[in-house]
């Protein structure tokens, strides 16, 4: 499904993951990549019963609680090195690290 600006809901996630400087390498980026497209689908979802393990499942049957600590890994590191003014766009009025839960409805919330 593509946008007006003629974006797929998959290019959609990663332009924010890049802005908000979401290292491309490291694992909880591509779980970032299916978490919140998926979450997209039903916002009462919770992240521990049903993104994770959905998650873990597509990205090779791994853990649900190494998604979890795989996608705040990442969260961290690009709120540790990206502009403030980036996640003031995204994340008005957090002066913290957003929790996973925020990050992924917050970005799941714009690709409505």
């Amino acid at each position: 499904m593509q946008t007006a600006e003629g974006l797929t809901q998959e290019e959609q996630v990663v332009q924010m993951l890049r802005e908000l400087g979401v290292p491309i390498h490291r694992l909880g980026y591509q779980q970032l990549c299916i978490a919140i497209p998926y979450f997209r689908t039903d916002t009462t979802k919770t992240l521990s019963k049903d993104v994770y393990p959905y998650v873990a499942r597509k990205s090779g049957n791994i853990s649900p609680l190494a998604v979890e600590h795989s996608v705040r890994e990442v969260i961290h590191a690009a709120y540790e090195c990206s502009s403030a003014q980036v996640w003031e766009k995204y994340f008005p009025g957090i002066q913290n690290v957003p929790s996973n839960k925020q990050f992924i409805a917050t970005l799941a919330e714009r690709l409505k």
